[in-house]
């Protein structure tokens, strides 16, 4: 079997197919879960319309990362981690995600007309979200009206295309706030926001804390973290 998956999509297929030979494109990452799903859940693939062998969006990609990132450090970290019914949780959720994306809120890529361009678009998008992203100018470069572009951006993802700006550069946010000592008011031009009320406004909203709280409380997790993983040495 042979495919190319876009970005931001995914695919369910059958146990019993021996291999699935996947096209690289560009800097495309390609992950896999081998799941012995219970009849539960092939019922519950089944109730929301979840072909195999056909290519769906991902609703939700950034909150699927987080939770992916959950998943594999449940599996495979010694100690900091997680109980036994963290993974099976944060599975769930993966799951359920997946299903979401399949109940009416996208629909399946064969069906989303300049789908592929979509898609180029949106991984641009996530790539670099400090760019000025104008709607006029990507109808113009895609030679569509901009309800057009509207409709069919939404018909795709689930969501509108401001909102996946803002969500590309909430989540380029999260990571500078991490990583560097960046002032809020470093890390709002950086990430494209045009005033550092508006991006205080849009991350409390969307991660339910201040930028400020949010780096104090990484800051905190990572300490505890580090002394986990002495405390491991020493023992």
């Amino acid at each position: 079997m042979t495919d190319y998956m876009p970005p931001f999509t995914f695919m369910i297929v059958p146990f019993q197919t021996k291999e699935l030979f996947l096209q690289l494109r560009n800097i495309t990452i390609y992950r896999y879960l081998h799941l012995h799903c219970t009849e539960e859940y092939l019922q519950k693939f089944s109730e929301h319309h979840l072909n195999f062998s056909e290519v769906y969006t991902l609703a939700q990609p950034l909150v699927f990362e987080e939770l992916w990132k959950l998943l594999q450090e449940s599996i495979y970290s010694s100690k900091i981690c997680h109980t036994p019914e963290t993974g099976q949780y944060t599975l769930h959720l993966l799951l359920c995600l997946l299903m979401e994306g399949s109940n009416g809120t996208v629909t399946p890529a064969s069906e989303v007309p300049h789908y592929n361009k979509l898609t180029f678009l949106r991984s641009r998008i996530y790539r670099f979200p400090a760019q000025n992203w104008s709607i006029q100018e990507i109808c113009d470069n895609l030679g569509i009206s901009k309800p057009y572009f509207h409709k069919i951006y939404l018909l795709a993802f689930g969501t509108t295309c401001t909102q996946d700006v803002i969500t590309s550069r909430i989540a380029c946010a999260k990571k500078l706030l991490t990583t560097t000592n960046h002032t809020i008011t470093v890390i709002s031009q950086k990430c494209g926001f045009e005033t550092d009320v508006y991006f205080m406004r849009q991350f409390k909203r969307r991660v339910g804390m201040t930028p400020t709280t949010y780096r104090h409380v990484c800051e905190q997790s990572s300490i505890l973290q580090k002394s986990e993983k002495k405390g491991d040495i020493l023992s």
